[in-house]
């Protein structure tokens, strides 16, 4: 039995096996009290201009960050929408994929990281890899494992410790059962053999991680460490059956070391994985095998051994070869995938995107208030230029173009 307020894994036989939540050691009942270690102050607060500065880069840039997502939010009821429907079906156990599909610049970054901040707010962890085609591509599967083992933040802050630091928390404190109990029986099969001492020293633990990762094999860890862990890599016919395994087992562990509703990965630039030329057979094979995988896991359900609170999404270009991957994505996925298709948004939705890009510029640059007309000429400008353009009313391009013309408007 788990007792994790404890420290403990099993039932003391003695009280004086009662063990310290933070080093793992034995309490002594004739100890005195430790006095109460004062927590770390959080860091200060940037200041609003800072950060409004560090926004505007980012739009610059065609990107979100965290602190503009619901700022800078408009039109996105469809994307809320299909958020929600993707985390409650986490919440029950059930993996699920969503898809936001829009041609160039129309929103499916932020989409994404619309997503990433419900899931903050819905206690799930988060992790994002770009899919480059070349090296992390979806006909590497284990490639995506790699790329997203080091990039897991917890709803707690991205300045929080990273999902291998808590995988060593659990070992130093013995509580890698934890892991068995919410099923991810293959990092428990890896860890319950790793001494304290290994996760308590740096340059052992890095071993670990690395291997982890995918970085390493099991032999490297037997010669570094002398450890024997089984293999997490396997023939190239089961990577996919194998990639989609440890993706599970990542959100299991999420869940048993803090973030209670599971984890969301969010891939990137898909169009650019399915539009790289010259792809052999093989490859094309990895990626039906791994989208296959992914579709068993889901369709196995919580009661029969495909339990994970996971959610896979992915942004995407239509037309990125021929056949077109949203049809592909649609047919392999089936039930357990919503589409989400962005398109322009309407002149009263771009025209509150451009006073709120207006305003954010006035704090980054301390204008007065008196400057607010001028703002307001310049977004009804570019309204009308990205109006008039044969893809429609852009958001990307209706920002940089509004950008440009404050910066030459207040230079």
């Amino acid at each position: 039995m788990d007792y994790p307020d404890l420290g403990l894994s099993r039932r003391p036989e003695y009280l004086d096996e009662l063990v310290h939540r933070s080093t793992g050691k034995p309490i002594s009942l004739d100890a005195k009290p430790e006095a109460p270690t004062p927590r770390p102050s959080a860091p200060p607060a940037a200041p609003s201009w800072q950060t409004a500065r560090q926004t505007l880069l980012a739009l610059r840039l065609g990107q979100s960050t965290s602190e503009s997502v619901k700022g800078l939010s408009v039109g996105m009821s469809e994307v809320d929408e299909a958020c929600r429907w993707a985390i409650d079906r986490a919440g029950t156990g059930k993996i699920s994929f969503l898809l936001f599909e829009s041609p160039y610049g129309m929103g499916k970054s932020h989409a994404l990281a619309q997503l990433r901040l419900r899931a903050r707010q819905a206690g799930m962890a988060t992790g994002g890899v770009v899919l480059d085609g070349i090296s992390i591509s979806l006909c590497l599967p284990m490639s995506i494992i790699a790329a997203l083992s080091h990039t897991i933040e917890f709803p707690d802050g991205p300045s929080s410790d990273g999902l291998p630091q808590r995988l060593a928390g659990l070992i130093r404190t013995g509580a890698t059962e934890r892991l068995r109990v919410v099923g991810s029986e293959m990092l428990f099969s890896v860890l319950r053999r790793v001494e304290p001492t290994i996760a308590e020293n740096p340059d052992s633990w890095e071993v670990i991680e690395d291997f982890l990762s995918l970085e390493v094999g099991a032999g490297v860890v037997r010669n570094e460490l002398g450890l024997v862990v089984p293999s997490l890599k396997s023939r190239l016919c089961d990577r996919p059956q194998r990639s989609t395994q440890l993706l599970r087992e990542w959100a299991q562990a999420c869940t048993a070391t803090g973030a209670r509703n599971g984890l969301v990965v969010l891939l990137d630039e898909a169009d650019v994985d399915y539009s790289q030329s010259g792809r052999t057979e093989t490859e094309r094979e990895q990626r039906a095998g791994l989208l296959q995988a992914w579709r068993e896991v889901a369709e196995s359900g919580p009661q029969s051994g495909g339990y994970g609170r996971l959610v896979i999404a992915m942004a995407i270009t239509p037309g990125a070869s021929d056949p077109d991957p949203v049809e592909e994505l649609k047919s392999e996925l089936g039930s357990h995938l919503r589409t989400v298709r962005l398109t322009e948004l309407a002149k009263s939705e771009i025209s509150e995107l451009g006073n709120r890009v207006s305003r954010l510029y006035r704090t980054a640059y301390q204008l007065p208030e008196g400057g607010m007309p001028k703002m307001e000429t310049a977004v009804a400008e570019c309204l009308g230029v990205v109006s008039a353009q044969a893809e429609g009313r852009n958001p990307r391009k209706f920002i940089r173009m509004l950008l440009e013309k404050l910066d030459v408007a207040n230079a």
